[in-house]
């Protein structure tokens, strides 16, 4: 008998699922090296894979995380050992998000008050901004007791209280399409720059962010050197503004990208790790050495 659970999740059990979709799978069991081995298994299955342990899935649901929410509303489960995981799912208690977590949202988006001038870093904007706007619609609809997930739905809900049109409604579609371009290294297809100002300007009217300005790669990179090491700035934060810095310099750090793509890592295990301090430090310290050689060049002249 399988000790452990198995369901699918979001996109995966939604009748608008198509190819810009994740293919969501969450499994659930009582040790760490249990999942870190199933997880292998349906990551080489073409899965995304969220694992937890039973008592932390609990945890999560007595603290009132919407993510269990999100189970409940849009989860099949295919594999259940004793039941463990339906008797979480169907005990659950649906809470309001708080005023901290729109707080924390709104936060958010301040690393997106700078763009890089590329095609790339449009299309790392577009990304960025997709998965800010989507928690902020999560929330928005949570607070109603509605619980959406989906974000056709979600936008949908916005457009039937009429606070966005249905022009509007198609710009923010694209997001959707552009995050899975963006992530999928399909750069011929990201946004050009008068895309980024159509969507700004929706996402000004919700009061989430109010402009934007585009600098060139080095004052892009010099805006990294210094928000890394603000503290106002999350892990998540941080990381997705490394993530970019990386890409100006003609680099693409495969281990950022996947801790990205799978919140579990930047919101556990490479906090505790210290992993992202490392980072920082690293192109703080490549900020010394910068400004040390301007001072030089100075002297000498």
């Amino acid at each position: 008998m399988k000790n452990y659970s198995v369901a699918i999740y979001g996109s995966s059990t939604r009748e608008n699922f198509d190819q810009y979709s994740d293919k969501d799978i969450l499994i659930v069991a009582d040790f760490y090296k249990e999942l870190k081995d199933l997880k292998i298994e349906y990551q080489n299955q073409g899965f995304s894979v969220s694992t937890y342990t039973y008592s932390k899935l609990k945890f999560m649901s007595e603290n009132g995380s919407l993510f269990i929410d999100h189970l409940v509303k849009e989860s099949k489960t295919l594999i259940d050992c004793d039941k463990k995981l339906t008797s979480i799912l169907e005990n659950h208690i649906s809470k309001k998000p708080d005023i901290k977590q729109f707080q924390d949202n709104k936060n958010y988006f301040k690393i997106l008050e700078f763009v890089p001038n590329s095609k790339k870093g449009f299309g790392w904007f577009c990304d960025c901004l997709y998965i800010g706007f989507r928690n902020y619609l999560i929330l928005k609809s949570a607070e109603k007791e509605n619980f959406n997930f989906s974000y056709l739905i979600l936008l949908e809900e916005l457009k039937n209280e009429n606070l966005i049109t249905d022009e509007e409604l198609e710009i923010l579609c694209e997001l959707r399409v552009i995050k899975r371009n963006y992530r999928e290294k399909i750069n011929d297809e990201l946004p050009p720059k008068d895309y980024i100002y159509k969507v700004v300007n929706i996402i000004n009217k919700l009061d989430l962010l109010k402009s934007i300005k585009i600098l060139s790669k080095n004052e892009f990179q010099n805006y990294v050197k210094i928000s890394v090491i603000n503290d106002e700035f999350g892990h998540y934060q941080k990381m997705r503004l490394i993530e970019m810095y990386y890409y100006l310099n003609g680099n693409e750090n495969k281990e950022i990208e996947r801790i990205i793509c799978n919140p579990q890592f930047y919101a556990s295990f490479f906090k505790k790790e210290k992993y992202i301090q490392n980072i920082i430090e690293k192109i703080t310290s490549e900020r010394k050495t910068s400004h040390n050689k301007r001072l030089a060049r100075l002297r000498i002249l």
